[in-house]
């Protein structure tokens, strides 16, 4: 369809349990603080799976001229023995029929 591909990297240093991180984190997803500072959002929706599991489906603005990017993740976290907290997002095509790609959108692949 002749547009890019882009990459990014990013990793930060927090000064909190890892429970505290997680929990933010998780959270965050379904906050009104998020939807309010996410002007670049134009749709998003959580959808429940279990106590250590959501969906997340997003359609994000990406300017320049550049068609919206929709994503369907799976996101799961799990402490583990040591005390770490792992969340993994990665894509999933679970809810491909309850919620097609609109026409003229970009499905973006994410794993994190």
């Amino acid at each position: 369809d002749g547009e890019k591909v882009a990459t990014g990297f990013a990793s930060t240093v927090v000064d909190t349990s890892a429970e505290e991180c997680a929990a933010y984190r998780i959270l965050f997803y379904n906050s009104r603080e998020a939807k309010k500072n996410m002007k670049h959002v134009l749709n998003d929706k959580v959808v429940p799976i279990s106590d250590a599991s959501f969906y997340y489906i997003t359609t994000r603005e990406i300017g320049f001229f550049f068609n919206p990017r929709e994503g369907r993740s799976k996101v799961t976290w799990k402490k583990e023995e040591d005390g770490k907290v792992v969340i993994d997002v990665s894509d999933t095509q679970d809810l491909t029929e309850e919620y097609p790609l609109k026409e003229g959108n970009v499905l973006v692949s994410v794993h994190s």
